[in-house]
């Protein structure tokens, strides 16, 4: 991390004026679609991956009901954590945000369902709606605010959906087509669809994320949806060739191609260790080590600068309404 970096995560300012909030601010109906996109297609994403679980458990195949659903729970149990962390920081800084789990019992229910990038877009869907509201309302001040929060809920959601997306759905798409290429004779339209769904949804996933990271940065301007489709095709053409490769050398090498990863995922955890400290779970040092272990998952498949993921940190601190 660049000296520059550490000062601001010390002293919890910059003097540069990270670019949150552009002056002209609107939500218009391709947002809140977006909105019920993600959370649609999360859902649906999750039933076709249980489904296939499911298959294999009725078709009596052990195994691979086994490795389909270590990496449905595994994946699930991550996000879960690093979403209670999330709530842990937004209740140190007093924020105003979780409008949907203000409810304390509501919030944990949905937790146990391994549900965590739900309960962030519907609270940012719900921010949307209300600085919409505001708008046709005249009310700028409280316009501004909803659309902060929204902001914030959208940068945390995208950060989770890219743990998801790296550690559940790219794992699955290697899994899954692996098995494939044994059984070509027997092609499973349950398979194909789980495959498709999380392929698209992890080039938009990265895209996403992508869209939250500008909003805190200062040299670069906010992107729009045509940027964003753009970045979604990227990233989902990137992705495809990533799982093809690794996929026949796990037909190929299934137990070498384990071994690769988890060599690969050590590597990198202790070079964040010794290198990137990320400082969202400094105040606990297994939790830290985990989340490097985490990040090195995610680095099978891409690379996230781990100064991007602060800048979310950063843009967070400063976007709660107190400080407007």
């Amino acid at each position: 991390m660049s000296k520059a970096m550490r000062k601001i995560f010390e002293k919890g300012y910059s003097h540069d004026e990270p670019d949150r909030i552009p002056k002209n601010i609107t939500i218009s109906n391709l947002d809140i679609i977006m909105y019920v996109v993600a959370i649609v297609g999360h859902l649906v994403d999750l039933g076709l991956d249980i489904n296939v679980a499911i298959r294999y458990s009725l078709a009596q195949k052990m195994m691979e009901f086994g490795w389909t659903l270590t990496f449905i729970l595994l994946p699930a149990f991550v996000n879960t954590a690093v979403s209670i962390r999330m709530y842990s920081q937004d209740k140190q800084q007093d924020s105003v945000t979780n409008e949907f789990t203000k409810r304390h019992w509501l919030r944990i229910f949905i937790l146990v369902l391994q549900l965590a990038p739900i309960l962030r877009f519907t609270d940012a869907l719900i921010y949307a709606i209300k600085s919409r509201r505001a708008e046709r309302k005249r009310d700028p001040s409280s316009q501004r605010m909803y659309y902060g929060l929204m902001l914030k809920e959208d940068s945390d959601a995208a950060l989770l959906r890219v743990f998801e997306c790296f550690l559940e759905a790219a794992p699955q798409q290697v899994l899954q087509t692996s098995l494939l290429f044994r059984a070509y004779d027997q092609l499973a339209v349950h398979q194909i669809l789980s495959i498709c769904s999380s392929v698209v949804g992890m080039g938009w996933c990265l895209a996403a994320y992508q869209r939250a990271v500008r909003f805190a940065q200062q040299d670069k301007s906010n992107m729009r949806w045509s940027g964003t489709i753009l970045q979604t095709l990227w990233h989902f053409l990137v992705t495809l060739s990533r799982v093809i490769s690794l996929s026949i050398i796990a037909y190929l090498y299934p137990y070498c191609t384990v071994l690769a990863c988890a060599i690969h995922v050590m590597i990198m955890a202790i070079w964040l260790q010794l290198f990137d400290r990320s400082p969202f779970c400094a105040h606990n040092k297994m939790a830290e080590i985990a989340f490097s272990f985490t990040l090195g998952g995610v680095y099978l498949f891409t690379y996230i600068l781990p100064i991007e993921e602060e800048k979310l940190t950063i843009m967070k601190k400063n976007e709660i309404p107190g400080n407007w």
